[in-house]
């Protein structure tokens, strides 16, 4: 049997680490649950196109992580996802969209219950995957949280349910004992995209530090250009480290040496609770609290009360949500938050790690067994 992942994962410009490790990540569960035998290649969506596949044909099935349904007034991205999946239409190869993901900002419940999706991507998602009720066609559409899932359904598409992010799995940590630091050696911190609030996470950064008594490492998981240039002059890197993991989630190892996560990048916090490692999100969009909404996750949104008090009328980042987005720094109430969730033993952590074995057994598991 021979699978092709899709993966969003940009070789050029920003190389997220975030993105590296879903396709890395259903790389493994693939084969912890089909086995060894299974040919699997890996084309990123974002830099190759349909030509570029020698044989699409060979494949048994075209799995299509983190894909993201369109809203209404953006433009399918990737920009080839769409010819990839028309060309797969055409040869009957079924598709599987696993964990796909909104990118609303700011993501609200309420959002996702309301806003329309791009007509041109939601007429190929039902003709790929069937509408709401007429059931399944060609293939079987996840999403990585509950709101996309309430979009997708909204909007007349069939969804399979809610199997979470494919990176929140490794089958070596799952069902195993919870890794809850009673004292805080070293915490990391990861940056906003915005860079905008920059500054406000050294600040957070130094209120860590001496909250905790311990060292904060400042992570920064993809950025266009060199990585040095990035970093305001004043910051003092004495006081706070900076490690930069652009390129292969490979990097993200590094974490292993951190006993735990208060920051802004989804995919950090995601990897610290795969290896059952407590984590604090401060959202920036719909993907985070999206998040957040369906694991109970510890964390809090992070766009400007103006932005979700006006939610139901965001639709597209248009230059005045922009400018919404940067009037109003992120809050500071994640130390005492995390301190909180600490004194007490970390029950939303538990429960969060809790939720992701459920979702493995009952969800995301089954779901891979369905790949012919």
């Amino acid at each position: 049997m021979a699978y092709l992942i899709l993966s969003t994962y940009p070789g050029k410009g920003s190389r997220n680490s975030g993105d590296h490790l879903i396709s890395k990540s259903l790389k493994d569960l693939l084969i912890a649950v089909k086995g060894k035998q299974i040919d699997i290649d890996i084309y990123s969506v974002v830099d190759h196109e349909v030509k570029d596949v020698p044989d699409l044909s060979k494949y048994t099935a075209i799995l299509s992580p983190a894909m993201r349904p369109t809203l209404e007034g953006d433009v399918i991205a990737p920009k080839n996802r769409y010819a990839f999946l028309k060309e797969a239409e055409k040869r009957s190869i079924p598709v599987f969209a696993i964990g796909a993901g909104w990118g609303a900002y700011p993501g609200t419940i309420k959002q996702s219950t309301s806003l329309k999706m791009n007509s041109e991507d939601r007429e190929q998602l039902i003709s790929i995957f069937g509408e709401t009720s007429h059931g399944n066609k060609r293939g079987v559409i996840s999403a990585r949280d509950i709101t996309t899932e309430n979009l997708l359904h909204y909007n007349g598409v069939q969804c399979y349910g809610t199997t979470g992010d494919c990176a929140l799995f490794d089958t070596d940590c799952l069902m195993t004992r919870h890794n809850l630091p009673r004292k805080m050696d070293n915490i990391a911190l990861s940056l906003p995209h915005n860079k905008d609030h920059w500054d406000m996470s050294y600040s957070l950064a130094l209120q860590l530090k001496q909250a905790f008594n311990c060292e904060v490492f400042m992570t920064l998981h993809g950025y266009r250009g060199s990585f040095g240039k990035h970093i305001p002059p004043h910051w003092d890197q004495t006081q706070v480290n900076i490690k930069e993991f652009a390129g292969s989630s490979e990097k993200f190892d590094f974490y292993h040496h951190m006993d735990a996560h208060i920051g802004f990048r989804l995919h950090a916090h995601i990897w610290f609770l795969r290896t059952r490692k407590p984590s604090l999100l401060i959202a920036e969009d719909g993907r985070g609290l999206g998040h957040l909404a369906t694991l109970n996750g510890l964390g809090y949104a992070a766009p400007s009360t103006n932005s979700l008090n006006k939610a139901d009328q965001l639709i597209t980042l248009s230059a005045d949500v922009i400018a919404d987005m940067r009037k109003e720094q992120p809050s500071f109430k994640a130390v005492e938050m995390f301190k909180q969730e600490m004194m007490q033993g970390y029950p939303v952590t538990s429960h969060s790690l809790n939720l992701i074995d459920k979702l493995w057994l009952t969800k995301m598991k089954p779901l891979l067994e369905q790949i012919p």
